[in-house]
């Protein structure tokens, strides 16, 4: 068989292989994609373990919620201020350190907080990860904050919006107030069903410092965005370094993509 029959074949038989390759594509993207780590409980998610020195102090490990901190304090004020790594055990928190009344004692100094005493060391070190649903739930509860669908189940922004809480931005300055910057961008996603992201700088100033993304896990340019592909959110890197731990998960694909449609 020759002439334009044999060429139609040919054609409809490279067609099909095509759809073949691009079925096999989306089909690992698709399994990339949704291969998300498992969420603990929403009175654990943005738990953080501590306890490089009290491995070597022979001391049970201290068990910091997120959860029950978010309601007084912004990110920068631990992060910023104090300050605390961004990842569990890279702070050099200490014994000496606390009782010099920094990192955690700068709060629990037993005026605003419970002091730093032999008698309140139970209340923090837990050496595992305490159950705290039932606290969790009577503080959701006592303040009416509204749900979220995945972390701790609870929307943080609406809460601050709304006057539900009022996170106290700085311990250095009273009158301190956060740079407006209200800049927003689109992130380009590299799969070409998925919408791009949208982010706000609005509302992360409303948490962070500048300096808590920039320059360490955020370039200044945004040609940097180009490299913010999931596999590398899901190492902990760029987005992840947050919305892996303690801000929303990555689950809440709509949180980021609000034009996605699933």
């Amino acid at each position: 068989m020759s002439g334009p029959s044999q060429r139609r074949r040919v054609l409809v038989l490279l067609f099909l292989v095509w759809v073949a390759s691009c079925t096999v594509v989306v089909s690992e993207s698709e399994q990339g994609f949704f291969a998300l780590p498992p969420l603990p409980p929403p009175h654990e998610y943005g738990e953080v373990v501590i306890d490089q020195a009290t491995r070597e102090a022979g001391e049970d490990a201290v068990v910091f919620s997120h959860w029950s901190h978010r309601a007084l304090y912004t990110c920068r004020v631990c992060h910023f201020e104090l300050p605390f790594a961004m990842q569990a055990n890279g702070s050099g928190i200490s014994e000496e350190a606390h009782r010099s009344g920094h990192f955690c004692a700068a709060c629990h100094d037993g005026e605003t907080a419970f002091g730093h005493t032999r008698k309140n060391c139970s209340k923090c070190h837990t050496g595992g990860r305490a159950d705290k649903e039932k606290s969790f739930k009577k503080f959701r509860e006592s303040l009416n904050l509204p749900k979220g669908d995945y972390g701790n189940k609870i929307d943080w922004v609406d809460a601050e919006r709304r006057g539900l809480i009022e996170p106290q931005k700085s311990i250095l300055e009273p009158d301190f107030e956060p740079i407006p910057y209200d800049q927003e961008f689109e992130v380009p996603a590299a799969w070409s069903m998925i919408s791009p992201a949208q982010f706000s700088h609005d509302e992360h100033m409303q948490w962070l410092e500048c300096s808590n993304c920039h320059p360490d896990i955020f370039a200044i340019e945004k040609k940097g965005t180009q490299h913010f592909l999931m596999k590398h959110i899901l190492d902990d890197k760029f987005c992840g370094a947050c919305h892996m731990k303690v801000a929303f998960p990555i689950d809440d694909c709509k949180g980021c993509h609000p034009s996605m449609k699933y």
